[in-house]
């Protein structure tokens, strides 16, 4: 087995950094090769210096027409030049070959002026992307290093002059970017402060059942990045995972009638459990199918899309529960409004006009934590005291299917496993679990109006 299939992606986080914005002005060059004939007639050109056109015609068997075509398309250019019957290299067709580092290609090189505003982290002094991304309470905030904010133009001038290659690819993405280099700097203003955000992965590592976070935007030189990396990793390492509590394995099994993922539930550390887990994956199976990470994670959220953009129930109505784990460490990614946005979507495709959201917590969740969400959620509920364990996640769709989750700690992190339940009667327990009005002891924690982050979370991230 590979080691890309020994590594399972089960959970987001996103990082704001505070960065610093640079109005960057310059000249660029645009590297682009000549088409087929013109290349290939230029070639010939270098080679013997000079040609008749009718033996260059033969030459290419071309008509009359043609080659009147080619040539004076050429001569317009600049790049070739008429002697009589003859036609020869002009000064700027000869130029077209001094940059030619593949075979002796002729090239067109454009200089082209470049205006960009480039963000600079506060943390290791490198180009980020920009996100576009509000301030969010519930990403995980990186603090500024001391005196970080003495960052002079000539930093930024220089920065940008000597990475201008990891510019061109993970900053600004040209589609060609080992053809474009920079030609000139004209000027380099500071501007304002702000936050820009830096995703990140969290990976089970399957061979020493551990988890990782991985930084796939900043690219191959990781080196570079290692203080914001660092600076990373030890801010979510403050982040705490929802204690587990010996009711969890029952609980599970009365949602999903899965009892087989007790011996994981009661000891996380046991690799045995783990194989099984795994080897369950995708497998559907009496209205359950298993799956390993967040709710929230593509793969795992696109099965509950699925079941809504398909059902057939007759109300215009949808409300969604989404019952979160305690601790610190759910939730803490734009994947959470991007996943309500993909439901209140399928939703508006199957015909329901009125979506409603709330969101579910044990009391055991720190103040701190509780409201992290709400601008996300219509409303917001304190479960009754231990009437749900605390490391269990579900995201109910009355009717149409829930992902239920128990999120195991494995070392500091914890993995969330479990799977989508589509069974009916399963689903009539867990809604009348997730209803206050069936228990008492529920206490509204907030009721607001949905703000826009869900709609931020449907417009196109930048590519």
């Amino acid at each position: 087995m590979s080691a890309e299939a020994n590594r399972i992606e089960i959970d987001a986080v996103d990082f704001q950094i505070s960065c610093r914005r640079f109005t960057i002005r310059a000249s660029v060059t645009n590297d682009r090769q000549l088409p087929v004939v013109d290349e290939f007639v230029l070639r010939l050109l270098a080679v013997l210096e000079r040609m008749q056109v009718t033996r260059l015609r033969a030459w290419f068997g071309f008509s009359e027409p043609e080659i009147e075509t080619v040539l004076l398309d050429m001569g317009r250019n600049k790049y070739v030049e008429f002697d009589g019957d003859e036609v020869m290299l002009a000064p700027a067709g000869r130029e077209l070959f001094r940059s030619a580092g593949d075979g002796g290609a002729p090239h067109i090189v454009e200089v082209t002026p470049l205006v960009d505003t480039v963000w600079f982290d506060l943390v290791s002094r490198n180009m980020v992307p920009r996100s576009r991304t509000p301030n969010t309470d519930y990403l995980v905030r990186l603090a500024e290093q001391p005196n970080a904010r003495e960052f002079p133009e000539a930093f930024a001038r220089q920065a940008f002059e000597e990475n201008f290659r990891d510019y061109a690819k993970r900053i600004r993405r040209f589609p060609e970017p080992d053809k474009v280099n920079l030609y000139s700097i004209s000027d380099v203003e500071s501007g304002s402060y702000g936050y820009q955000l830096l995703p990140a992965g969290l990976v089970l590592d399957t061979d020493g059942m551990t988890v990782r976070t991985t930084f796939s935007e900043l690219g191959d030189d990781a080196a570079a990045f290692q203080k914001l990396t660092v600076a990373a990793n030890d801010a979510w390492q403050s982040a705490y995972s929802p204690e587990p509590t010996p009711v969890t394995a029952a609980e599970f099994e009365r949602m999903t009638g899965r009892g087989d993922l007790a011996s994981l539930i009661h000891s996380p550390t046991e690799a045995e459990g783990w194989i099984q887990a795994i080897t369950m994956l995708g497998r559907e199976e009496g209205g359950f199918t298993a799956t390993i990470g967040a709710s929230y994670m593509a793969p795992n959220l696109a099965r509950l899309v699925d079941r809504i953009a398909t059902s057939d129930q007759d109300s215009d109505e949808l409300e969604i529960t989404w019952l979160r784990p305690s601790g610190s460490t759910w939730g803490r990614t734009l994947r959470v409004a991007e996943a309500l946005h993909q439901v209140r979507v399928a939703a508006r495709n199957a015909g329901r006009s009125e979506l409603r959201t709330v969101q579910a917590m044990p009391r055991s969740t720190h103040r701190t934590v509780r409201s992290q969400h709400r601008r996300l959620f219509g409303r917001g509920y304190l479960l009754p005291q231990g009437h749900l364990p605390a490391n269990l996640e579900v995201l109910l769709v009355p009717g149409i299917g829930a992902l239920v989750n128990v999120h195991l700690r494995l070392g500091h992190h914890s993995v969330p496993v479990g799977g989508l339940v589509t069974d009916p009667k399963r689903l009539v327990r867990m809604a009348e679990r997730l209803d206050p009005s069936v228990v008492a002891g529920w206490e509204e924690a907030w009721r607001a109006s949905v703000q826009s982050d869900v709609a931020r979370a449907s417009s196109p991230r930048r590519t």
